[in-house]
């Protein structure tokens, strides 16, 4: 057992930690070129967090909400740590890209009845435009850290004396649903389960002789649970360093985030199965030789589900730089339980358990027989219950315990598990005060609304309980089904589908949405790959699907942090609100739309001026990324609500970039959101120089003669 340091609240926390190792170093954040931008020292920290909170104070904001939107970076660390030591409670929110992120923002303000915004001098201007674009349902002050932080120590002021019980932050998901709810997370919440993480991390894992000697690397977004709670806030407690980037940063550059890792030393990093896919795909063999992932003894792999196939392939493409494919750590956990539910045991790796697919069915595991030809199916473990929580798998129907091996929903207890939503009693009360049927004593559970089973000490996650399909009696999980559609051709986009059931005559029909790659080929037979997908799912699931509709990339709708949301694709595609491709039924076959191609609206374009030309060729570039005809993309949109993903505004900007011969910072497309917006001010910029230009040589010449 290892001995944890031991706090009363994190405003504690922080205070000792400037008090016992003030001048070590606590992050630094890397920029997008790679290079350490900044750092802060644990006492700088307590310094800052005390300027904010003194003025935070004199505004009357302590017991109120406070929104915190910044740009990822140390300025929402200070932030978050002055909100707390003001009393106030933080709410962690992002900058919106879109409409939906702009509309969800509302909806948190509202619900949390946020008592200010809390930002920057730089975001403060764009801020105001949001708020006036939603109307005054949430017009709230707005305060710039930028304006209360000074080089004095604010005299006579005592930071904020939490209680383990008091409320820490609001930590707002948006669930299947979209609608955000804001888990209300104490601090003795967090410092469980910093416990259980570090508990995890390092049991029969001996990486360093002292906590204060770990670091770590992360990139995940500081507004979601395991950017704050495990990037930012868990080292603190262990008092570590860790270094921190931007998530467009390894959006852009993947191998950042390695050559950050091989560069600090760093014994900790990882983020979801997607992550590691990413580095497959994007880093190139040039990119191997300089990189020594050797110290890397913790690869932690979350939050979605995770894939057998990456986790060997990442482990062997990178075994040559030193990766120990015993580091990756496959764990679960959710927002509602702080963050960290359980893991794999330290220094194990992955374990991988082959099921009998038409056991898993039926609702139960079972090994596959040794001569079986029914189709097998991989799982991997999300490891052991972390140190203090109990989990139970439990009939939803019935509530129930399940056997071993008995696929239930899962439920969890213990003292990281947060107290409820906020302002929403009723559903605080069904989700987090769950009881299980015929058993003394009666103790309260978390209903996580997760499916899995127990196996040996161990659990493996299997789906959501919403999203499960029954047909003709074999449970059915969307994801297995997504991705075999997805293995039977090329052209469809990897985790760009959703499959769900819906009711039909006399069973459950099963409808399959699939998005197509931005440059799958155009001469595609789309019925005929529908069709190569439904006998792929016919051949390995037992059941044929009742109709696959192929869809334009990022059709489907996603979550803030970019998973499916398989409940609203449901919906959207039920009240006719999607753009098909092509519709597939058994027995019909329906030609695919003739597209123009990229060439022939080339030769439309036109060269009047500097601006319109380059309008033109990312209109193209869009439309070629999207599979439409030139004239249907719209520049008066945001990069979001063109329907790119993250990845594919980053291509976009980097080709924008490479036009005008300089970087593109975020706050500047923060600053001019539409397409549109940005390429004026591009263009207004260029003609300003070009003026500026002609001036100097006019200037020049007179100076001659």
């Amino acid at each position: 057992m290892i001995l944890m340091p031991s706090y009363s609240s994190l405003v504690d926390m922080l205070i000792q930690r400037a008090q016992s190792s003030g001048r070590a170093v606590y992050a630094n954040f890397v920029s997008s070129n790679g290079e350490v931008a900044e750092q802060l020292t644990f006492r700088e920290l307590n310094q800052s967090a005390c300027q904010i909170g003194a003025s935070l104070q004199d505004q009357g904001l302590a017991g109120r909400t406070v929104l915190l939107l910044f740009l990822p970076g140390l300025d929402y660390i200070r932030a978050f740590f002055g909100c707390l030591y003001a009393g106030a409670i933080p709410v962690p929110a992002y900058p919106p890209t879109g409409t939906k992120d702009l509309q969800r923002l509302g909806k948190i303000a509202v619900d949390c009845q946020a008592g200010a915004i809390l930002s920057s001098n730089s975001l403060l201007p764009i801020v105001t435009g949001w708020q006036s674009g939603l109307g005054v349902t949430w017009d709230v002050p707005r305060i710039s850290i930028d304006d209360v932080q000074d080089t004095t120590f604010p005299l006579g002021f005592v930071p904020f004396r939490a209680q383990p019980d008091d409320v820490a932050f609001l930590q707002y998901t948006s669930g299947s649903t979209g609608h955000p709810k804001g888990v209300v997370v104490s601090h003795a919440n967090l410092l469980a389960n910093f416990a259980q993480i570090l508990q995890g991390f390092l049991r029969d894992n001996p990486m360093v002789e002292w906590l204060e000697e770990l670091r770590s690397v992360c990139w995940l977004p500081p507004f979601h649970d395991m950017g704050l709670i495990g990037g930012i806030l868990a080292p603190i407690f262990a008092g570590a360093q860790v270094t921190l980037m931007a998530p467009t940063t390894f959006l852009r550059r993947p191998e950042i985030w390695l050559k950050s890792v091989s560069v600090q030393r760093a014994h900790i990093s990882g983020g979801p199965n997607f992550a590691f896919e990413y580095c497959l795909q994007r880093i190139s063999d040039g990119q191997l030789q300089n990189l020594d992932l050797s110290c890397w003894k913790v690869a932690y792999n979350g939050a979605e589900p995770i894939q057998a196939e990456v986790t060997q392939r990442f482990a062997a493409r990178f075994a040559d730089c030193g990766f120990d494919a015993n580091a990756f750590f496959p764990c679960y956990g959710l927002a509602e339980a702080s963050l960290f539910v359980s893991g794999s045991p330290a220094g194990r790796g992955a374990r991988i358990l082959a099921a009998d697919q038409q056991a898993l069915q039926q609702g139960r595991f079972a090994a596959p027989g040794e001569h079986s030809p029914d189709p097998q199916q991989s799982l991997v473990s999300s490891g052991r219950v972390a140190d203090g929580t109990e989990i139970r798998t439990v009939r939803p129907d019935t509530c129930l315990p399940c056997a071993e091996g008995e696929v239930g929903e899962i439920w969890v207890r213990g003292p990281s598990v947060a107290r409820g939503y906020w302002a929403k009693q009723a559903l605080s009360k069904s989700t987090f005060q769950a009881r299980i049927e015929n058993e003394v004593p009666s103790e309260c559970y978390l209903r996580t609304g997760d499916l899995g089973f127990r196996w040996r000490d161990e659990l493996y996650v299997t789906g959501r309980i919403k999203e499960l399909i029954i047909v003709a009696g074999r449970n059915l999980y969307p994801q297995d089904i997504e991705q075999t559609v997805q293995a039977s051709h090329g052209d469809f986009r990897p985790r760009g589908g959703a499959a769900f059931g819906l009711p039909g005559s006399g069973r459950e029909q099963l409808v399959i949405l699939q998005e197509l790659e931005r440059n799958g080929n155009r001469d595609t037979d789309l019925a005929l790959v529908a069709a190569m997908a439904a006998r792929a799912v016919a051949s390995r699931h037992g059941v044929l699907p009742t109709v696959i509709v192929l869809l334009p990339p990022n059709e489907l709708p996603r979550t803030s942090s970019g998973k499916l949301q398989r409940v609203e694709a449901r919906q959207r595609y039920r009240d006719g609100s999607l753009t098909p491709l092509c519709i597939w039924r058994p027995g019909t076959t329906q030609e695919s739309r003739k597209k123009s191609t990229i060439t022939s609206v080339a030769e439309e374009l036109t060269h009047r001026d500097w601006q319109e030309e380059l309008g033109q060729e990312v209109q193209l570039w869009v439309a070629e990324k999207l599979d439409v005809d030139a004239h249907h993309v719209s520049l008066d949109l945001t990069f979001v609500d063109l329907g790119m993903d993250s990845v594919e505004a980053v291509e976009l900007v980097e080709r924008l970039q490479e036009r005008v011969g300089r970087p593109i910072p975020v706050i500047e497309m923060l600053r001019y959101p539409t397409v549109k917006a940005l390429i004026e001010h591009l263009a207004e910029e260029r003609q300003q120089h070009q003026l500026l230009r002609l001036q100097c040589e006019e200037t020049f010449e007179l100076s001659v003669e």
